[in-house]
């Protein structure tokens, strides 16, 4: 899993309200939105920010914090059911 910060270019901004709905369709968890920096925070799978910082509107996405979640089997984040 990552922490994320994504800066939504100064174009965009006024569209956060889209591009945050296409990171939550692609698993952002969003924990903060600054329309007016154009700026959102959040945790996903690591393997899924190249396509976050691939959205139209995106400028960059910076990595904050990565870390190994190993989820009990049965819950529905578990990928390795151990």
């Amino acid at each position: 899993m990552s922490e994320i910060v994504a800066v939504v270019d100064a174009e965009h901004t006024p569209a956060i309200d889209k591009i945050v709905e296409q990171m939550k369709t692609i698993g952002v968890d969003v924990g903060n939105i600054n329309q007016g920096e154009g700026v959102v925070e959040g945790t996903v799978e690591s393997e899924k920010v190249r396509q976050i910082d691939a959205l139209p509107g995106v400028e960059y996405v910076r990595t904050v914090f990565t870390y190994a979640a190993n989820y009990p089997p049965g819950d529905p984040r578990d990928r390795d059911g151990l």
